[in-house]
């Protein structure tokens, strides 16, 4: 019924009751239900508005009552707790609009490196509940815990969501992970690119706002959390150079009995090295070819773009085939930055990780030394 309407019916059958809590007690109901329904927080069953009309015994008002008062079944009232429920969690994170994105730099540089974080380290899932409840979860080695608290604070600066202390996976893994427990959260970076679910078996891309963008920050900012959280350095101590390469995989629809396994090349025969791919036939091409028609990484080509826009010179390849538990092949996609090109990724903050940081800064300091002596 119309709030003011329902607002008097309350207050009436309070007088009419000796008080509130009087009528709290008649209703068989807390004080604080007859307190939302005075407000009008919460909607009235039929039952306590009978229960009231009589305490009241007034005509007039059991007319406009019953005139105005709409019935609703019992699935509008779990469909209405539910919206009550997710526009209080609405209003305990932020989400940053287009507008936002594109007035700020500071904001669009670290949503830009969330976007990729969960792309890079993440997932998202969407518990088809009667809340629908969002999760996105974060995964690092149990070592990057730099890279965690990066993670961390910038969920806070941009969602104003604190994902608390890392925890351990609980699957034994030498791994720490975050969590993200708000649908709208979810639901903000399904819009900016992120896929929900398994991400190796769908294309992904970077949104447009970012690979788009014209600010140099924004563009390092969406490489480094690739960089740092899939990336590996390669190197002599006895070289003044290293070499930095990171690898993604991209599920293919090749099946058990698509690939001969008696040409794998290592491991219990389940990798097929990309010499061996190049020279194999499946569907009368290449299996490289069909590879990389059908399970292209599109996302390392949004990251080898951006990489060329920033005066990089990347190398982007199929390093083997390797077959998954599912009896499907996936893909190993790479990007490889030549060595000479691996300091300026620390300085342009695109390598920020604290051991690969180190381990690209350390030879050369190594050999300074040595010509020292």
């Amino acid at each position: 019924m119309p709030t003011q309407l329902q607002r008097e019916l309350v207050e009436r059958a309070a007088v009419g009751a000796g008080s509130c809590k009087a009528l709290a007690g008649l209703l068989d109901v807390p004080k604080s239900s007859v307190h939302y329904y005075m407000t009008g927080r919460l909607t009235m069953p039929v039952s306590l508005m009978e229960r009231m009309l009589e305490i009241v015994h007034d005509a007039d008002l059991e007319r406009r009552v019953r005139e105005s008062s709409v019935l609703k079944d019992r699935t509008w009232a779990n469909t209405h707790a539910a919206g009550v429920y997710r526009e209080m969690c609405r209003g305990r994170v932020t989400l940053p609009t287009r507008d936002d994105l594109d007035g700020d730099d500071d904001l669009r540089r670290k949503a830009a490196a969330i976007v990729s974080y969960v792309m890079a380290e993440g997932s998202i899932w969407i518990r088809r509940d009667k809340w629908d409840e969002g999760v996105v979860n974060i995964t690092f080695a149990e070592h990057e815990t730099d890279l965690y608290e990066h993670f961390a604070t910038l969920c806070r600066d941009v969602f104003r969501y604190d994902i608390g202390p890392p925890q351990p996976p609980g699957n034994g893994a030498r791994a720490i992970r975050g969590f993200i427990y708000s649908r709208f959260v979810a639901e903000w970076l399904l819009e900016n690119g992120v896929p929900e679910g398994e991400k190796s078996a769908k294309a992904v891309h970077l949104p447009g706002w970012v690979v788009d963008s014209d600010d140099r920050r924004t563009l390092c900012a969406a490489v480094q959390p690739w960089f740092d959280g899939e990336g590996s350095v390669t190197g002599s101590r006895n070289s003044d150079w290293h070499a930095i390469s990171m690898s993604q995989a991209r599920h293919t629809d090749l099946d058990f009995n698509s690939l001969p396994r008696h040409l794998c090349s290592r491991g219990s025969g389940r990798v097929l090295s990309n010499g061996t791919a190049r020279r194999t036939d499946v569907y009368g091409i290449p299996v490289t070819a069909y590879c990389g028609m059908a399970s292209r990484s599109e996302i390392f080509d949004d990251v080898v773009g951006i990489l060329r826009r920033l005066g990089y010179r990347p190398r982007r390849g199929m390093s083997c085939l390797r077959l998954n538990d599912s009896g499907f092949w996936s893909c190993i996609w790479h990007i490889s930055i030549p060595s000479g090109e691996t300091r300026r990724l620390v300085s342009d903050g695109i390598v920020t990780q604290k051991r690969k940081r180190e381990a690209i800064v350390r030879n050369r300091m190594h050999i300074n030394a040595h010509i020292h002596i």
